[in-house]
């Protein structure tokens, strides 16, 4: 049989498997759909092997990969769904719309479990804000998060920001949604009989993002044409209603299954809810609502259009949910129904455009054992910068206050509205954000997203187990547990076998940290094919965590409140590197010191001693030390009051380098009361943590005293306002506005 040329860019040696498995040339429309079920971003054909190694094995676990979202029981009957999804693609093109779709996109995962949505997060990566391109970039894609989080009610409470040159033809933009849903109402994507009608209700069907999963499944270049009509546009305000009306249904046990009609539109959510359970779908394409009567059959399956849902229910619910739907202003129809036999049937009336058993499309897609080659890693710790002339103490911090990535990020998240549906303890600007569950009992739950692009491009299985062991790190320093992960996995070309090294590494390194930590991974997202013009980004894995606080009472947070107060560090004290740090960054490479490498034991001593003392409330404020180590970290904690500063005074003899500017995680800075002292020394010995009085917070004041391996006395004093300026300005004034 020859192989005729794909009309939409399937490779020839996928079509020649397609024509094996139908054993025949596929219609138009069969074609469509299989470009689109077998493309990367729906197929994971690259990328299923290895995520295998994942373990979403624990008792909390309601739901785990291939639902919508993953869900966790906190307490009580109440649970968590909560996913991180990648637009990077969408967002490089229409930063606004691309940001904003994400959002939508995302909360509409853990919407369909039947979860009011309750908090946002994000992960953002740019290249330098030096180029205008990027800072244009910038500024609409915190633009889009705003206008789409901020109409439909969901609070933005916290993220992070990277700015680096080897980002400056992909950027990366990552969001994680957390919701909120009693047990006996978490719905599922997986049709449960044949016989349920499919009904659509949402936004009408447009060619915005056809053909959007596909795109999202190769690479850019110079002559790629103009792909912005890939691009999803976004409605809040429509998906506001699409929440409340999907909410309401799944309230009333209307449904048998719903899933958002996202990536590969209603192809993927129509087959992959029926093939679930063995079964078929048959779907009419006339029955469609369309913005654009023009369509053909296969642009209204591969329409990516936004606030869509798909509703599996018995026939006697059909008119109850198009009431609902009609109340809420949304449009809907019945479009299909499942059936016995396990095929995809699409028609027009009574022309029959494609009959596919369903299996062909999603079991029978396409897995690739890709070529893996691992780069060296040198591991070998070379002499670092010694503190003399540029490489002083003071110049280090200045230097690195001075770049957007030591900045302050509050441009970014005044924004967002972080405070709406009152349930924020904790808003950005604290290690990890706080909400309240709003039960009897004043649960809590804390939120983190961690991204270390230096560190995983420097050490990717290093990095990824870091990526762990620091978001772990935060919820302890607010005084939470962690419950469960959710993943998106940024990297270039999977052709490419270094990247495949790479990806291969950097799972094996989350998964292993997971199952050190018991720690689930519950969902997530993989985004291949960032690269133009074959330059690939380097290895982004970044995580989303959510945490657990017994009372939000007994809540840590991440700034002091008054000066007089004592300072201390405590946990790990062994492996200081610097590898993958941000000096090692800022330094351009000077420091060979391997990625650490933390021990997972210290860290649950950490942890555990955190729960105490949060309970005993006798902590004033705590942070753990992350991005630019334990000064810039000091300065987070008091940089909301323009007069409050430290002084820190060590007696024993430190290697001031990686003492001062290491990340390792499981190292937390405390604040607290002086009569609190002793209690936190027993505490920590009863624990086995490693505690360290540094200093106390002062007025108007930053001065650091120590010694360093030679025994020798070294001083530095600062102008605190001076610190504080660089630290607010070094990313706002690129934006051309002050804080």
């Amino acid at each position: 049989m020859t192989t005729a040329a794909s009309r939409f860019r399937i490779p020839a040696s996928e079509m020649e498997m397609i024509q094996a498995l139908i054993g025949r040339e596929p219609t138009l429309t069969e074609e469509a759909v299989f470009s689109a079920m077998w493309s990367e971003h729906c197929s994971y054909k690259s990328s299923r092997t290895h995520l295998r190694s994942f373990s979403s094995k624990h008792p909390r676990v309601q739901a785990g990969p291939g639902e919508n979202a993953g869900i966790v029981h906190v307490r009580d009957g109440i649970c968590l769904a909560f996913k991180m999804e990648s637009h990077n693609h969408p967002s490089f093109l229409e930063p606004f719309q691309g940001a904003a779709t994400g959002v939508g996109g995302i909360l509409r995962d853990v919407i369909a479990m039947g979860a009011k949505p309750i908090a946002l997060s994000n992960s953002l990566v740019f290249g330098s804000l030096r180029h205008p391109r990027h800072r244009t970039l910038f500024r609409r894609v915190v633009e889009g998060i705003a206008g789409y989080g901020n109409p439909i009610g969901v609070p933005t409470v916290g993220g992070e920001v990277w700015f680096d040159d080897r980002y400056k033809d992909n950027i990366l933009v990552n969001v994680m949604a957390v919701g909120v849903v009693m047990d006996h109402s978490i719905m599922s994507a997986k049709a449960s009989r044949e016989g349920l009608q499919a009904v659509y209700i949402g936004n009408r069907t447009g060619r915005d993002g056809v053909s959007g999963a596909a795109m999202a499944s190769r690479g850019f270049s110079s002559d790629g044409g103009d792909l912005r009509p890939q691009v999803q546009i976004a409605d809040p305000y429509a998906g506001k209603n699409l929440m409340e009306a999907t909410l309401e249904i799944a309230r009333l046990h209307l449904a048998d299954s719903i899933q958002d009609m996202g990536a590969a539109g209603l192809t993927s959510s129509s087959t992959e809810m029926a093939g679930r359970s063995g079964l078929g779908m048959e779907l009419d394409v006339s029955k469609v609502p369309l913005r654009d009567f023009t369509m053909e059959p296969w642009e209204i399956l591969l329409s990516e259009s936004q606030e869509r849902m798909l509703v599996l229910a018995i026939p006697e619910n059909v008119e109850k949910i198009r009431e609902i739907a009609t109340k809420w202003h949304l449009s809907s129809d019945v479009v299909g129904q499942t059936i016995s036999r396990p095929n995809f049937i699409v028609r027009k009336g009574l022309q029959i455009l494609a009959d596919l058993p369903i299996s062909y499309l999603t079991e029978n897609a396409p897995l690739y054992n890709r070529p893996i080659e691992t780069s060296p890693t040198d591991r070998v710790a070379l002499t670092a910068p010694s503190l003399s002339g540029r490489h002083s103490l003071a110049n280090i911090f200045q230097q690195m206050l001075d770049h957007p990535n030591g900045g302050n990020p509050r441009w970014i998240y005044r924004h967002f509205d972080f405070e709406v549906q009152t349930r924020t303890i904790l808003g950005p600007g604290h290690d990890s954000a706080v909400l309240s569950m709003k039960d009897p009992k004043q649960t809590g739950i804390a939120i983190s997203v961690v991204s270390l692009p230096h560190a995983c491009s420097k050490d990717p299985y290093r990095g990824g187990s870091l990526l762990v062991t620091k978001a772990v790190t935060e919820l302890a320093a607010v005084g939470a547990f962690p419950l469960a992960i959710t993943d998106c996995l940024n990297f270039g070309n999977p052709e490419n076998p270094i990247i495949m090294g790479s990806f291969q590494s950097a799972v094996r390194g989350i998964a292993e940290a997971g199952i050190a930590l018991n720690i689930p991974v519950v969902s997530g997202n993989v985004s291949l094919y960032n690269e133009t013009n074959g330059n690939s980004i380097p290895p982004s894995p970044m995580i989303g965590i959510t945490g657990l606080l017994p009372s939000i009472q007994k809540r840590i947070s991440g700034q002091i409140p008054i000066s007089g107060l004592r300072i201390a560090i405590v946990g790990q004290i062994q492996d200081l590197s610097l590898g993958g740090s941000y000096l090692d960054w800022i330094l351009e490479d000077a420091i060979r010191d391997a990625v650490p490498s933390p021990s997972y034991d210290d860290l649950k001593k950490l942890a555990s001693f955190m729960m105490t003392i949060a309970h005993t409330q006798r902590i004033a404020s705590a942070r753990a030390v992350g991005r630019g180590g334990i000064l810039r970290s000091l300065l987070m904690m008091v940089s909301h009051d323009p007069w409050l500063g430290a002084f820190l005074d060590l007696s024993h003899s430190i290697d001031p380098l990686p003492f001062f500017f290491s990340e390792s995680p499981g190292r937390i800075l405390l604040a607290f009361a002086p009569d609190a002292e002793q209690c936190l020394l027993e505490t920590a010995s009863e624990w086995g943590v490693p505690f360290q009085m540094i200093g106390y917070t002062a007025r108007n004041s930053w001065f650091i005293r120590y010694r360093d391996m030679d025994g020798i006395q070294k001083e530095w004093t600062e102008s605190l306002s001076g610190l504080k300026h660089r630290f607010d300005t070094s990313l706002s004034q690129f934006m051309e506005e002050l804080p």
